[in-house]
């Protein structure tokens, strides 16, 4: 599992790594839970971490993405 810590546009967040094979779990806070689409948690929190930089809205926000 990932964490995704993001204060703005979360909803996007969502709506961008479920588009790409991530399933989310839960909201805490500022915190977003994520199942990824491996068992790698590096792969999967480094793909989430290039999903929303590449996005139209990623250079504007601050974030960051953890293991869990």
């Amino acid at each position: 599992m990932i964490i995704v810590n993001v204060a703005m546009m979360q909803e996007k967040v969502i709506q961008l790594l479920e588009e790409n094979g991530f399933t989310y779990k839960e909201k805490k806070g500022l915190k977003l839970y994520f199942q990824g689409p491996n068992s790698n948690l590096a792969s999967d929190a480094q793909t989430a971490k290039r999903l929303i930089k590449q996005s139209s809205f990623g250079s504007a926000l601050f974030f960051n993405v953890e293991e869990v």
